[in-house]
Order: C-alpha cells, then sequence, then structure tokens
C-alpha cells in the first residue's frame, strides 16, 4: 500500500487533498491537526496547554507530536498511510526517518502543494467564517506561515534533494477538483517511471539483445506521460504522439535534453527517457492536465455567455472561420436534407 507525506503552508488545502487520495486509495489520512484538535476536547493538562500553544499560533513541540505520530504509524506501516501536517522541522524528519528504518518502511510519495500568501490568507479567512476555527485569523495565519518559511519549508528542500524521484510539486492556486486530478496522475504515473530498470537491469538488458522491439522493453523504455510512444521513429516525431506536443516543443525538449534527433526511442537510455519525462513533468501541460485545462476553459466561456462561448454551445468554429462551407470539423458530417434544392445562378 502507498506512503505518502504531504508538504505546503497552512491552508495550502494539504488536508483536503489528503482526505480525497485517502478516500482514493482506501488508506488512513494521519492528519497531525485534526489529531491535535480532537486532544483539546480532553480536560488535560495536555489539552490546556495544546489550547495555550494553538491559539497563539505557535507550533506544537516536536517530543509531542513525535509520540503521537509514531504511535499511530505503527499500527499503519502494512496498511498504507498519509502523512499530512509532519514532519514540520528537521528534528521531526529526522525522528521520523530513524522509525522507518526501524520498521523497514519505505515512502512512495512525497508532494509539495504550493501557493501564494495573497491568495493564502484569502483562503484561511473564508475557511474560519465557514467551519468557525478559533486558529484561523489574521495574526496566526501569519504567525503559522512564517514558522512554516523558517521551519517546515527547510524540511521540503531536505526530502527534494534526498529524495527527488518521488518529490513532486503541485501548485495549489487552482480549484480543489483540478489539483486532485493532478496527484491522481501523479499516482498513476509512477509505475512506469522506468523504476523497472532499478529492480531488473539484467531484465533489459536481456529484452534488448534478445528482441530489441518487444513489448515489455517498449513499456519499460517508452512510455512518457501515461503514452505509449512508437519505438521505431525518431525521437522529436515521436513525441508529437503525446497530446500537447508538436514539432516545435518536441525540438525543444530534445534539445534541452541534450538528445540527438536522428537516435530512434529504442536507441534512448534509461537517463534520456527520465529526463525526457522530467522535462515534460516540469515545464509541459500535456494529455490529460492539458484537456482538463482547455475543457475548463470552454466551461468558462460557455458560463460567461461571451461571443466564443456561444460559439462553442452551437458548436461552431470560433475564430472567424467562414461557415456556409466547410467546417465540418466543429459540425460533424453533413446530413442530406430531403426536398431541398439548390439555387442555380441565372
Amino acid at each position: 500500500m502507498k506512503k505518502i507525506i504531504f508538504f505546503g503552508p497552512p491552508g495550502a488545502g494539504k488536508g483536503t487533498q489528503a482526505k480525497i487520495i485517502s478516500n482514493y486509495l482506501n488508506i488512513s489520512h494521519l492528519s497531525t491537526g485534526d489529531i491535535l484538535r480532537k486532544k483539546l476536547l480532553d480536560n488535560d493538562d495536555l489539552a490546556k496547554q495544546l489550547q495555550s500553544i494553538m491559539s497563539s499560533g505557535n507550533l506544537v513541540s516536536d517530543d509531542i507530536l513525535n509520540s503521537i505520530v509514531s504511535s499511530r504509524l505503527k499500527n499503519e506501516t502494512e496498511k498504507g498511510f498519509i502523512l499530512d501536517g509532519y514532519p514540520r522541522t528537521m528534528a521531526q524528519a529526522e525522528f521520523l526517518n530513524n522509525f522507518f528504518l526501524d520498521t523497514a518502511t519505505s515512502l512512495d510519495y512525497i508532494l509539495d502543494i504550493q501557493i501564494n500568501f495573497e491568495i493564502l490568507k484569502n483562503r484561511i479567512i473564508k475557511r474560519s467564517s465557514e467551519e468557525g476555527r478559533e486558529d484561523d485569523n489574521i495574526n496566526v495565519i501569519e504567525t503559522r506561515y512564517n514558522e512554516y518559511l523558517n521551519s517546515t519549508q527547510k524540511v521540503s528542500n531536505f526530502y527534494k534533494g534526498n529524495y527527488s524521484s518521488i518529490f513532486y510539486e503541485i501548485d495549489g492556486s487552482h480549484q480543489i477538483q483540478e489539483i486532485t486530478y493532478k496527484i491522481k496522475d501523479i499516482l498513476k504515473k509512477s509505475w512506469k517511471s522506468a523504476k523497472f530498470s532499478h529492480i531488473f537491469p539484467w531484465l533489459i538488458t536481456w529484452l534488448s539483445c534478445i528482441h530489441p522491439h518487444s513489448f515489455f522493453l517498449d513499456l519499460i523504455m517508452a512510455r512518457i506521460s501515461g503514452v505509449n510512444i512508437p519505438t521505431n521513429k525518431k525521437v522529436n516525431i515521436a513525441l508529437t504522439y503525446i497530446f500537447g506536443i508538436g514539432n516545435k516543443i518536441a525540438l525543444d525538449i530534445c534539445n534541452n535534453a541534450s538528445i540527438d534527433i536522428s537516435k530512434r526511442v529504442s536507441e534512448l537510455n534509461e537517463e534520456e527517457v527520465n529526463k525526457i519525462r522530467d522535462l515534460i513533468d516540469k515545464d509541459y501541460s500535456v494529455e490529460g492536465d492539458l484537456r482538463r485545462k482547455i475543457s475548463l476553459d470552454i466551461k468558462r466561456l460557455n458560463d460567461l455567455g461571451c461571443y466564443r462561448g456561444l460559439r462553442h454551445r452551437k458548436k461552431l468554429p470560433v475564430r472567424g472561420q467562414r461557415t456556409h462551407t466547410n467546417a465540418r470539423t466543429r459540425k460533424g458530417k453533413a446530413v442530406a436534407i430531403a426536398g431541398k434544392k439548390k439555387v442555380t445562378k441565372g
């Protein structure tokens, strides 16, 4: 089962996404915020201490959080889990790494949701009015955001440097549904990221010698952005089989990845394929992401009721093309109408 850590400033939406993904994968969602807020309902000294710390916007001490999280994780390592809001300091990160070493547990994904502070502030103020959370106010927001910059962002950078192969940055300024789609795409793509080559390097070598165009080799070496690109074509041509990549972008990718465009896909090594994947994931919106963006843009124009939106509704060309003839791509196949006569010029 999957083991995932969510990073991001308070209010970035990591809690919301963690809940959605935990239901999607059917694994436990361990939110330190929810655990601590539940603890506040107890009438003991620790609850009073936590109340004082959280209402002032300060972060709970490492010792308290470490003991809470480790006790929960012991029961979840085999089933899978999502950690939300932990680790937040380097001390917590070291404790977590030691815990994983002791229990022979390895992480599968580290997701960092990033967002502009002004958007963040407005989002938290709205959440405060809707949910009535006492720890959501302007002073607390600024204190927690500064704490994040001083502590948690260092932890995020540490994981980014040491776990780059499973570390993903996500733009948190979009709608909840768009962010969820992006995360699900990352989860679906993971198995095809050429990790077979780390587990079975001999398999790739053997397949390359026995059958250069083996189905399994294609699956391992030529699956990019969820698309099986043809292995017998040149790299810049094969990349255009991915929705959202044309000749210009394909050439740019080859140049940025320092790949000779005269090479065929079957001649690429693992490092070159990974370079292409990383460049596409980092710099370009393709396949599912691009299709969703186009769909949302068309929906927005429809909702606005502007000229382009009306043209989309009527399934007509949007950019001024003639429609008396042609325009069959949008209008569909022509259907003969019985009794309609063509006007002849005298």
